[in-house]
């Protein structure tokens, strides 16, 4: 099969003022056929969805939520680092943009698919996400491929009414990177054109050359974590990153172990 990267149709993008869910509207776009590079951005999402059947919270002109189809060979294995490559995406689109910097605030990576910033004081708050998924398909000559929707929201203004509806997190905004007005379409432009790039690349050689990258900009690096799932307590040690493959790493006193499941997640000791 032909590397579905090669000879990259232009992005063709959508918008909608309000829908249900760019994710869900655009798998099913994927699934009747819509091509690679389809993007679908909707100003206001009224069932936004999250990691784990969760709501994603979005205000009106004051978060970007798309949603980008990408298509892959039909191997789900090679693909497990790719919402770790998404989020890394979004790091390097947000860092090569041409703003002032607020320079006490520092956005980073959660394993495996949450956006932080990480404050001046030792907090924390989520300022985006990741969802990945997919639809096995038959493609235009005739093989198998996976249709991959990536949707991505991210928090642009100080949104008072997300952060009274979230309570079990701190909530941030893009905004407290910058001395100037980060506008959801700036911010779409910029991540658009370094997802194409790193998409690119990942589709040839998997998560392996995205490894130290990520790990560089891993807010919980070195810290003491519990791994959770719900209320159970699968693992506790200190994090040290993610190996080739995406797997998080936790050093516990039997030694390192490997975190693959997307169903966990990471807490601060």
């Amino acid at each position: 099969m032909n590397n579905p990267q090669q000879n990259q149709p232009p992005l063709k993008i959508t918008r909608f003022d309000s829908c249900d869910s760019t994710n869900r509207l655009l798998l099913s776009a994927a699934e009747a056929g819509a091509s690679l590079g389809s993007v679908f951005v909707a100003r206001e999402q009224v069932a936004g969805r999250g990691r784990r059947g969760r709501e994603w919270l979005a205000a009106p002109g004051e978060s970007l939520t798309f949603s980008l189809l990408w298509v892959f060979e039909p191997d789900p294995a090679r693909l497990t680092g790719l919402p770790l490559v998404v989020g890394l995406s979004v790091v390097r689109a947000l860092s090569g943009l041409s703003l002032r910097q607020v320079s006490d605030v520092q956005l980073g990576l959660k394993w495996p698919n949450d956006l932080l910033l990480a404050r001046s004081d030792d907090t924390y708050a989520k300022v985006g996400g990741v969802l990945v998924e997919s639809a096995l398909r038959t493609g235009a000559n005739g093989g198998k491929e996976l249709a991959v929707v990536i949707g991505i929201g991210l928090n642009c203004g100080d949104s008072t009414a997300i952060k009274n509806q979230v309570l079990d997190q701190q909530v941030g905004s893009v905004t407290e990177l910058c001395r100037d007005p980060v506008s959801p379409e700036l911010l779409l432009n910029a991540v658009l054109d370094q997802l194409i790039v790193d998409l690119s690349s990942f589709g040839q050689h998997g998560f392996a050359p995205f490894c130290n990258a990520w790990n560089a900009v891993d807010l919980w690096q070195n810290r003491q974590v519990k791994i959770c799932e719900q209320d159970e307590v699968l693992q506790e040690g200190c994090c040290r990153g993610v190996d080739a493959d995406g797997a998080l790493c936790i050093e516990t006193l039997s030694g390192i172990k490997r975190i693959v499941s997307g169903d966990v997640s990471l807490r601060k000791v």
